[in-house]
């Protein structure tokens, strides 16, 4: 596969095989050319016609499918949840302009591991890279692809404001999550804007 971005062809092609979609829901949706716009992961068009899992009857959500193409290419699935990342040390693993490049999202930072989500299996040229800049293992795991897209955007954010903050001298803060660095500087000194999209978002 190399450096290969998955195609909705072959993630029609899976899910058919799995029988996750019948032929005929897979076959026309393949047949939609209008769908092949070259930013949009396979996953989210396939979510977007509301599909039934055809063997359980269960609606084909984008974290259903994430889930689903994590188990088909054998990597771990993981759900994003913003309240239990540590944002400051997590957004340091790379930069933003590099993890928008392979839109990835480091999501955990250990003493000698980093979990990185990405909706690319086959694109895996980043982590020889950050393994060789980090001496650290690197350890892909399988998320929605939205999720990682609206979280890179709003961790790089959240990373800047309360930097910001601490350089403007507010009280010591460390030892806190991003999340509640940012709960307590907004309380103590309103130098961060309540009204930041990102800020709004993940409280």
């Amino acid at each position: 596969h190399g450096q290969q971005r998955l195609t909705l062809q072959g993630v029609l092609l899976w899910l058919m095989e799995d029988g996750v979609l019948t032929p005929d829901e897979g076959e026309k949706l393949g047949r939609e050319r209008r769908l092949y716009r070259d930013q949009v992961h396979p996953l989210v068009v396939v979510a977007d016609q509301h599909y039934k899992d055809a063997r359980s009857g269960k609606s084909l959500t984008l974290d259903t499918l994430a889930e689903w193409l994590a188990g088909r290419v054998g990597m771990p699935y993981y759900h994003i949840d913003p309240l239990k990342i540590d944002v400051s040390s997590v957004t340091e693993v790379a930069s933003s302009a590099y993890a928008g490049r392979f839109t990835i999202l480091p999501v955990e930072v250990g003493a000698d591991e980093v979990v990185v989500a990405t909706a690319e299996p086959f694109l895996t040229e980043w982590q020889g890279e950050l393994r060789g800049i980090l001496r650290k293992k690197v350890r892909p795991v399988i998320a929605s692809p939205l999720a990682i897209s609206r979280f890179l955007v709003e961790f790089y954010n959240l990373a800047k404001s309360v930097k910001g903050a601490q350089k403007k001298g507010s009280t010591s803060v460390s030892g806190l999550s991003s999340f509640e660095q940012l709960v307590q500087l907004g309380g103590t000194n309103r130098q961060l804007d309540a009204n930041d999209q990102h800020i709004v978002h993940i409280v």
